[in-house]
C-alpha cells in the first residue's frame, strides 16, 4: 500500500490514549502503541477494500455517555517497523488511513508531509465472527446433543478442519481452503443448576 503523509487533527492521539482501545491493542495486537498516529492519504478503493475484508477487531465501548465505535486493524510493516493500519468504523474518510506503531515513526525516519510512504501488508488470523453459544437440551429429556462451534480452528491447532476434499468423476481429488466455520457434534454435556460440567 502506498500513501502520502499528511497532518492529522490530533484525533489519533486521543484514540490511542483511550485505555479501552490501548488495552485491546496490547492484548490482541501485541502492540504497546505510541500516543499518536501517522495519517496517510491513499487511493479511494483501498479503504473500501479493507472495510470489506475486515481486520482484527478492537471492540467499541460507551464512556461518559459517548459511544466509541469498533476499529478494524491490519498488520503492516514500514521499513523494519511493525505497525497497524487502523480504520475506525465511524470514520467518514474515504481516502485516508491512520497508522499505529510502538514508536514515533515521523521522528525516527524524519518524515515530512507530502512524502510518499510504502507499507507491506502482513498475513494475520482473525475471528470469522463473534458467536455466543448456549447449551440446552433440545429434547424432552435431561440430556441431548449440542453443536460446538470452532471459530478459529487454526489457533487451536486443528488445521485439518480448515480444508475440504472432493473426489471428481475421474478419480482425482481436490483440496481447498474452507472459509466457513466448521462444526462438530458432541454428546451429553450436562448442566446442573448453575454449575457447568463437561
Amino acid at each position: 500500500m502506498k500513501g502520502v503523509l499528511t497532518s492529522g487533527k490530533g484525533r489519533g492521539k486521543t484514540f490511542v490514549e483511550k485505555e479501552e482501545y490501548s488495552s485491546q491493542m496490547r492484548e490482541k495486537l501485541g502492540l504497546h502503541p505510541y500516543p499518536g498516529t501517522l495519517n496517510c492519504r491513499v487511493d479511494g478503493h483501498i479503504v473500501e477494500d479493507l472495510r470489506n475484508m475486515g481486520g482484527i477487531l478492537l471492540e467499541g465501548f460507551v464512556k461518559d455517555g459517548k459511544t466509541y465505535g469498533n476499529v478494524a486493524c491490519f498488520p503492516v510493516t514500514f521499513h523494519n517497523d511493525r505497525c497497524f493500519v487502523v480504520i475506525p468504523e465511524k470514520s467518514v474518510h474515504r481516502r485516508a488511513v491512520e497508522i499505529v506503531a510502538e514508536g514515533n515513526l515521523r521522528e525516527k525516519y524524519e518524515l515530512e508531509d507530502g512524502m510518499e510512504m510504502e507499507f507491506m501488508f502482513e498475513p494475520f488470523l482473525k475471528k470469522c465472527r463473534r458467536i455466543t453459544t448456549y447449551a440446552a437440551p433440545s429434547l424432552a429429556g435431561n440430556n441431548s446433543d449440542i453443536i460446538i462451534f470452532y471459530d478459529a480452528p487454526v489457533e487451536a491447532g486443528r488445521r485439518d478442519m480448515c480444508y475440504t476434499e472432493r473426489e471428481h468423476a475421474a478419480g482425482i481429488s481436490s483440496r481447498w481452503y474452507r472459509k466457513t466455520i466448521p462444526v462438530r457434534e458432541v454428546v451429553s454435556i450436562v448442566f446442573e443448576n448453575t454449575e457447568k460440567h463437561a
